[in-house]
């Protein structure tokens, strides 16, 4: 059984020591997000806040009492082109990889390395394998979702680790990602699953504060997310953060 106070504990130290904040990295990606999400919209929607504007219009329509307002609003939706599709699958990409960046950035300061801001472009190196993982998870997730909702909550506990086996062992194939992944989270889902509704707070805060309060609220879970990540490596016999052995003194990456 992990400790989950000591766990969040000692997330919390980490993030208030760490020599580049993690609230102001977190900051960074975020603004990121934000002008690729405005920059999508311009392209779908023809408007920087396009998305804001329907989900708006989407509301009022759910809670008309004229059901011909949903089907209207869908009839008045742009049609997607190439050129919209491809660039909405460019930016998702580079969200994909951007993440990849922070997680390597968080495994950094974790182990107590000073990680420059450049580390989130980190994640370039295993794009092609991150970007295949997420392609592999999302259609198996997909299908356990078909039986039922709850064999599909499962597949995503079951694959939490996948893109952290990547980032953290070079020769591991994305596919060889996602089973590891089932090894080490077997046994710790349900503590997974506790450790998520431990967060239910900070969240409804997040949310009142327009998702101002994820600078603090991103770093605390996945840096606490990494040290479930690190039981699981040790359960299966593999180092915190990589393949199986834990890298020399003065290396601070491994095998990243």
């Amino acid at each position: 059984m992990i400790n989950r106070g000591a766990v969040k504990e000692e997330a919390r130290r980490i993030i208030l020591g760490a020599r580049v904040s993690p609230i102001l990295v977190t900051l960074l990606v975020m603004v990121i997000v934000f002008v690729l999400e405005r920059v999508t919209d311009l392209v779908e929607g023809g408007s920087l806040f396009y998305s804001y504007g329907l989900a708006g219009r989407y509301y009022d329509a759910l809670i008309s009492s004229d059901p011909g307002d949903l089907e209207a609003l869908l009839y008045s939706l742009p049609r997607p082109t190439g050129m919209t599709f491809f660039f909405s699958v460019l930016v998702s990409l580079v969200g994909l990889v951007l993440n990849g960046g922070y997680y390597i950035y968080c495994m950094g300061i974790r182990r107590g390395v000073e990680m420059p801001y450049a580390a989130l472009a980190d994640g370039l190196g295993v794009a092609g394998k991150l970007i295949w993982c997420s392609i592999q998870m999302s259609v198996k997730i997909f299908l356990w979702s078909m039986l039922f909702w709850i064999p599909g909550i499962v597949a995503l506990y079951r694959y939490r680790f996948a893109y952290y086996n990547i980032l953290t062992d070079e020769s591991i194939t994305a596919g060889g990602a996602i089973r590891l992944s089932c090894q080490q989270t077997r046994g710790m889902k349900m503590e997974l699953f506790i450790l998520d509704l431990s967060f239910i707070g900070w969240s409804l805060l997040s949310a009142l504060t327009m998702g101002l309060l994820n600078v603090w609220l991103t770093p605390y879970m996945t840096l606490c997310d990494l040290a479930y990540f690190e039981e699981g490596q040790r359960r299966v016999g593999r180092g915190a953060f990589n393949g199986g052995h834990r890298p020399p003194e003065g290396d601070p990456w491994g095998s990243v």
